[in-house]
């Protein structure tokens, strides 16, 4: 019989009426009274709490580690008393390289707030700042355009569509200097990045469009059809998706702006023509009886889209 067994039952009246008697350390039986274990030791806290409140406030344990706070989370906490104390004593502590960090990593947590990005990209973003940081890629340049191209870069990793003008929204830079620290990054830290799939801005912009799922789906369809041409060209992701939305809701028979969907996906209604053009003539689904004639005449395209 093991020792879990001998706990939850008594060895001598196999009684399940077991006690724990906190005062003397021991653990009895309460029908025949024989002791089954002394000198009990308590792992628990030496405090005791009523309530949630008195628990938190009485813990002397913190979260876990985190490369998005410049400390990692390790500090001691203190109590709520010294609330000031601890505030000073965190700033003459710091000197001007963890100041810059706090701020850097302050700006990747607003900025992903904003952007309603999930917590792993926020880490990955914080190490690629502390990455570059032990590079001396820091110095001399602007924190706040460094942080939102490294936001850019790690939502590129993760497939995430989210494109430098929202980034750049968000941002207190404006989108020209984000770009540039863009691409000093890739060059300094040897980043390799895919090129963008188009069909994942896809769902989001059918989203925001009101649009059905049926379309979605026959947005993501015409895109990998000719997904191979589509990467070969160099088309920029955003156009190419609302290209693909406006062919699939053509084909669909549903009346979409094209000034809407442009809003909507941060490009041009010629670009999106363009698109729409090329996606057309190669898509091997069913065009609907356009002609070519028609697929390579714009003003036709626009009456048909609009």
């Amino acid at each position: 019989m093991n020792m879990d067994e001998r706990i939850r039952t008594c060895p001598e009246c196999r009684s399940k009426s077991i006690v724990t008697d906190p005062k003397h350390a021991e653990l009895y039986c309460a029908d025949c009274g024989v002791i089954i274990t002394e000198n009990l030791v308590d792992l628990g806290p030496e405090w005791r709490s009523f309530d949630n409140e008195q628990a938190t406030k009485r813990v002397r344990t913190g979260p876990p580690s985190s490369y998005r706070t410049h400390n990692k989370g390790l500090s001691t906490p203190t109590p709520g008393s010294l609330t000031r104390s601890k505030r000073l004593r965190g700033a003459i502590a710091m000197d001007s390289s963890e100041k810059s960090l706090s701020f850097a990593l302050g700006e990747i947590d607003r900025m992903s707030c904003a952007l309603t990005l999930p917590h792993d990209l926020r880490e990955t973003t914080s190490m690629l700042y502390r990455k570059a940081a032990k590079r001396d890629l820091i110095k001399g340049r602007s924190i706040e355009e460094l942080a939102s191209a490294m936001l850019f870069i790690s939502c590129r990793q993760y497939g995430i569509p989210r494109t430098l003008k929202e980034i750049a929204a968000v941002s207190r830079m404006p989108l020209k200097k984000i770009r540039r620290a863009y691409i000093f990054l890739l060059q300094k830290l040897g980043i390799k990045l895919a090129p963008a799939d188009p069909a994942c801005y896809i769902p989001r912009f059918c989203s925001e469009l009101g649009l059905t799922d049926v379309i979605r789906e026959k947005a993501i369809k015409i895109l990998c059809a000719d997904k191979a041409a589509v990467a070969a060209k160099g088309w920029i992701p955003t156009g190419t998706a609302a290209a693909a939305i406006s062919l699939a809701a053509h084909l669909s028979g549903v009346t979409v702006g094209v000034k809407d969907i442009a809003k909507v996906a941060g490009t041009s209604p010629v670009t999106i023509q363009n698109r729409y053009n090329e996606l057309a003539k190669k898509s091997k689904l069913n065009c609907g009886g356009l002609s070519p004639a028609a697929l390579q005449n714009r003003k036709s395209i626009k009456s048909s889209t609009v």
